[in-house]
């Protein structure tokens, strides 16, 4: 469980890396950044790296936060194939983009996939029933209520960017967080929850067998005596 966690921590570690690379490296931003002409062309890694590429250090600082979050969160609630998760979303979070917003030319940050990981989030706090349904369905009702606020222009932006030609792109906010919603389920031998592996490494008590009694043999011996009787009790 604990090289589990360590490689889990690496791995968010090193995706946070690569995303301060690709946000301050002038000639790394431009070869991640989500670019129409440029993935036209061929250039299809940037389905992915797209969202590693930030506009401006506040961008990157509060998109980075959430995500650590959210995935922290998603890791409790029993998602333990994050990997997938964001390999297959990345791309259809992209592509989607792009086909809806024809006046997008190019597109970076972390936002998007993070509205998509709070609806795969809501989506197992649903599942798992009790208070846990309550607060994902809260959780569903502040996001909606958000987007809907910054889609009407009633709220500023959260971030500052380097450019007043870079606006928000709140249509990526909408598509994450109906592809989280909508996403279908990691196998279930993939689910799982660290609490559950845990437990699994401690020792269980193994019921009584009520037709099988054992007898303390003597001091002067070494033989164990068994004796089989209805009851689980030797009278």
């Amino acid at each position: 469980m604990v090289k589990l966690l360590n490689a889990e921590l690496w791995s968010l570690a090193g995706l946070l890396s690569l995303a301060l690379l690709a946000t301050f490296s002038p000639g790394f931003h431009s070869w991640c950044v989500l670019d129409r002409d440029a993935l036209a062309a061929g250039e299809v890694w940037r389905l992915w790296t797209g969202h590693l590429a930030h506009f401006s250090t506040s961008h990157l600082l509060v998109d980075a936060l959430v995500f650590a979050l959210l995935a922290g969160a998603l890791r409790r609630a029993g998602e333990c194939a994050p990997g997938r998760v964001l390999f297959t979303s990345g791309a259809l979070l992209s592509v989607s983009l792009l086909a809806c917003d024809a006046q997008l030319a190019r597109y970076g940050g972390l936002s998007g996939l993070n509205s998509l990981l709070l609806g795969r989030l809501v989506v197992l706090w649903f599942q798992a029933g009790g208070r846990q349904r309550m607060t994902g369905l809260g959780l569903l009702a502040v996001a909606v209520g958000k987007f809907t606020l910054d889609s009407a222009g009633l709220t500023g932006p959260g971030v500052e960017f380097d450019s007043a030609a870079i606006a928000p792109s709140n249509l990526s906010h909408w598509l994450g967080l109906g592809w989280g919603l909508v996403l279908p389920e990691t196998p279930e031998p993939e689910r799982c929850c660290w609490r559950d592996r845990s437990a699994a490494f401690r020792p269980q008590k193994r019921p009584p067998q009520p037709g099988l009694a054992f007898a303390p043999a003597p001091a002067s011996s070494r033989t164990v005596w068994f004796a089989h009787t209805d009851s689980p009790e030797i009278r």
